[in-house]
């Protein structure tokens, strides 16, 4: 049976799509602090509970029962035996003996300890666990325009030209440093199974909606991002390809995933108004 070129190109597409998994569900609104004006908030917080089916349904059948508005919902670990918990909650109007409740979520789940979190400004709450870690490392969350400050400021002071090799070799360090610990962490993985799970790491983290578009075990590889959190952040009307950092990023994890030189360009960029981002990397002879 013949196959035209085009319907091939197209099967092979599909199959990169359906091998990065990049469904698009729309925003996710992390619940790390609920800013909620007028609302009455409390936290909760269970402790050392044991991770086992059920134990959410116990804790919202109980919630549910006195009428409390969950908020949010955040486990420190799904990997370990016991959990804590911390839920946000929107008390009622009416009055309630909150000790009790903590008692009752107690027997219910065999739960350690479970206290009540009150907060010092009306309508605002935050998460309690400290440090937030992935991958067992210290992470660290900055909202987009405080990055968007630190560009633009770092550019108005160096000027364009340094800016951009300056944020390429930050890029660039941070890859090769996220490679050695993701071959730490993943020893069983092949090359590619680490790069695509970057790649789907970066989704998670907000970072871009990345695609493998060309792969070579000798060294030639293209990745496509879209809604590069670099481009959104410096916008569009550029005359040339401007993130920098995310260059740097991917020709770092790249060299240090082959433990060998690569070398990179930025073919398209949403910057100058294309639907994505393209990265061209090569090992350097």
């Amino acid at each position: 049976m013949l196959i035209s070129y085009k319907i091939l190109k197209a099967w092979i597409k599909y199959l990169q799509k359906k091998e990065m998994n990049m469904n698009e569900y729309g925003d996710l609104d992390i619940p790390l602090v609920i800013d909620k004006v007028g609302s009455r908030l409390r936290g909760l917080v269970i402790r050392n509970l044991e991770n086992m089916p059920g134990q959410g349904a116990k804790i919202f059948s109980i919630l549910q029962k006195y009428d409390f508005n969950v908020l949010s919902y955040l486990a420190s670990s799904v990997a370990r035996e016991g959990v804590n918990i911390y839920i946000c909650v929107e008390i009622p109007e009416k009055e309630l003996e909150y000790d009790r409740v903590a008692k009752e979520l107690k027997s219910a789940t065999e739960a350690d300890e479970v206290v009540w979190e009150d907060y010092p400004i009306p309508g605002f709450s935050h998460q309690p666990f400290f440090p937030i870690t992935c991958f067992s490392r210290r992470g660290v969350f900055f909202i987009g325009y405080v990055l968007k400050g630190l560009f633009e400021g770092v550019r108005k002071r160096l000027g364009a030209s340094v800016a951009k090799i300056l944020f390429y070799h930050m890029g660039r360090m941070g890859g090769l440093n996220r490679a050695a610990e993701a071959k730490k962490e993943r020893s069983d993985l092949t090359v590619k199974q680490l790069l695509l799970r970057f790649l789907l790491t970066g989704y998670a983290f907000g970072q871009y909606i990345g695609e493998l578009v060309e792969w070579s075990e000798e060294g030639r590889i293209v990745i496509r991002t879209k809604r590069n959190w670099e481009s959104e952040l410096l916008g569009k009307g550029y005359n040339e390809p401007q993130c920098h950092f995310t260059r740097g990023f991917l020709e770092g994890f790249l060299s240090g995933l082959f433990d060998k030189e690569f070398i990179s360009r930025e073919t398209k960029c949403e910057c100058i108004g294309d639907e994505y981002c393209e990265f061209v990397f090569e090992i350097r002879k």
